[in-house]
């Protein structure tokens, strides 16, 4: 009987027939073989020559490999040596390879892949590929809703009543806090410091600027102070806006659009509010110092309800949900009123500054006049400063041409007194009356500029919208009323009585104020609208290009 060759099978016959043994050991196929027994219980028969010849489907492999049984155990190869082919007859040829052969062998269940699913793939269908920038810019595009579902709620947080108790409870320490770091510095610059008296007088300014009267004693008589300072009023009800939003957030309804539960939430946070305004007048009412409690609990709850409405609607999304359902003419006539009120505003802000450094001289004067200390007078800059925002109103209703009622003022002989106005205005200052009717026309100017601003749609065009003189004219009227409502609220803050004036209120007239802001805006609006009606036939003629114009003409 012919011997195997001490090297082994050539490597030639060996991966020329390993494609035949992976299909002969693959489960199923025709010609698989039993592999299960030894090497030895093979059949075989002999030829005329007397060599042993393989029977039936394993013969092929008695050709290709060496007999095993009969091979030189001495031979070199790594079967000889490990025996890894003859311990596991399943390996179907794969310990030649030393990275196969220490791999994991896994049983397939024919069974299990018959009841697998077949999926039909088309092979004709071509390969998808990345869009070029030209074909996303004019994809059909889809329009997301902003914010939740209207009635869709976050997970809760804290209760209700929790939720404001604390949040209030933190805007009321933020504006309390600044306020009693500068007065116990500035007694501690005068001496000992009494704790109670300055709690008092903490509180006391913390009432004034919400237009609680507090009544004191004035050169032996008792006298009312209710002039309120504004700075102090608006970052008070900004607080209490913060709390509005915290309070919003732990109901879980942001962005809900939920209006009962922003109806819930803000009269959460007014009565927890006016329960803060009726303690602190408890504990300020004393010797030298009177205040009514039931007093400051309405002014407390009706500022509350004003500021956490503020910020309850914005963050529930009730105030989106209401501008979608708004017309396009009141929705546009409010954003110009509130911008027209601002800028006429800030054009007495700028009327004020600008007369007290005209007055300067006198403004140093006055300031001197006071026999207090480097402390002292910067007390009387800083209260000067709260008090700007008032001036400002004034500074406004005097340009408009109301003016306001100021009496005995000056007797206080504050620095910022200096630049209130005696007379009518001289020489070229009357130029100053035109800036609130261009404040009214620049606030039209923007709404008419936004409104005709060019629109992507969803098709990827840009659209430039036709403009609608009429209906621009309308939004203008509106935003003069709007400005009117909003500058009568603010004279009407911005006045009061002193106690150096008496029963006399100071102040500008808010009806006068209201009639003339809305009138002089609407004009300004009107004016503003035509001055655009005009850039824009003139843009019309020089420029010939179409109203809707693709992305594509647009990357051009």
């Amino acid at each position: 009987m012919p011997q195997a060759p001490a090297s082994g099978p050539d490597p030639s016959e060996r991966d020329a027939a390993a494609p035949e043994r992976a299909r002969r050991d693959t489960p199923g196929s025709p010609t698989e073989t039993d592999t299960d027994a030894s090497p030895g219980a093979d059949d075989t028969e002999t030829d005329a020559t007397g060599d042993p010849v393989a029977s039936g489907t394993d013969a092929s492999r008695r050709l290709e490999t060496p007999d095993r049984d009969t091979a030189d155990p001495d031979a070199a190869g790594p079967d000889r040596t490990t025996g890894t082919a003859d311990a596991d007859p399943d390996s179907g040829g794969f310990a030649d390879d030393p990275a196969l052969a220490t791999r994991d062998t896994v049983k397939i269940d024919l069974a299990h892949l018959a009841a697998r699913e077949t999926v039909k793939i088309d092979v004709s269908r071509p390969v998808p590929r990345e869009p070029l920038d030209d074909e996303i810019a004019t994809m059909e595009t889809v329009l997301l809703p902003r914010g939740r579902p209207a009635g869709t709620l976050r997970p809760r947080g804290a209760p209700l009543p929790v939720a404001a108790l604390v949040n209030t409870g933190w805007a009321t320490l933020l504006v309390l806090g600044p306020l009693m770091l500068l007065t116990v510095a500035a007694r501690a610059a005068e001496g000992a410091v009494d704790w109670g008296l300055s709690l008092r007088l903490v509180l006391a300014a913390w009432l004034l600027g919400h237009g609680v009267p507090i009544t004191v004693p004035v050169n032996g008589q008792l006298g009312t102070m209710e002039l309120a300072p504004l700075a102090l009023t608006a970052f008070a009800l900004w607080r209490v806006n913060r709390a509005g939003v915290h309070t919003t957030r732990a109901m879980g309804a942001q962005g809900s659009g939920s209006i009962r539960h922003a109806v819930l939430g803000t009269l959460a946070v007014a009565a927890v509010y006016g329960c803060f305004g009726v303690l602190a007048a408890a504990l300020a009412d004393g010797p030298g110092l009177f205040v009514t409690p039931w007093r400051a609990g309405l002014h407390f709850v009706v500022l509350g309800a004003v500021g956490g409405a503020a910020g309850v609607l914005r963050s529930g999304g009730v105030l989106r949900r209401l501008a979608r359902r708004t017309p396009v003419l009141l929705r546009d006539g409010v954003r110009a009123g509130v911008v027209a009120a601002l800028l006429v505003l800030a054009v007495g802000a700028g009327a004020v500054g600008l007369a007290v450094a005209m007055n300067g001289t006198q403004a140093t004067h006055d300031l001197a006049g006071f026999s207090t200390g480097v402390l002292g007078q910067a007390g009387l800059t800083l209260l000067s400063l709260v008090y700007g925002p008032n001036f400002a109103v004034w500074a406004a209703s005097y340009l408009l041409g109301p003016g306001f009622a100021a009496g005995t003022l000056p007797l206080t002989h504050l620095p910022v007194f200096a630049g209130v106005p005696t007379g009518p205005l001289q020489g070229l200052g009357w130029l100053l009356t035109v800036l609130p009717l261009l404040g009214g026309a620049a606030a039209a100017v923007l709404m008419t500029r936004r409104r005709l601003r060019p629109r992507r749609t969803r098709l990827g065009d840009v659209l430039t919208p036709q403009p609608r003189w009429l209906r621009l004219c309308g939004s203008a009227l509106t935003a003069g009323v709007v400005a009117g409502v909003l500058l009568a609220a603010a004279a009407y803050a911005s006045g009061g009585v002193l106690p150096v004036t008496g029963p006399v209120r100071t102040g500008p007239v808010v009806w006068q104020v209201a009639a003339m802001a809305a009138l002089v805006v609407a004009l300004g609006g009107l004016l503003g609208v035509a001055g655009s009606w005009a850039v824009h036939g003139v843009r019309k003629e020089t420029d010939g290009r179409p109203a809707v114009r693709t992305a594509r003409q647009l990357v051009q």
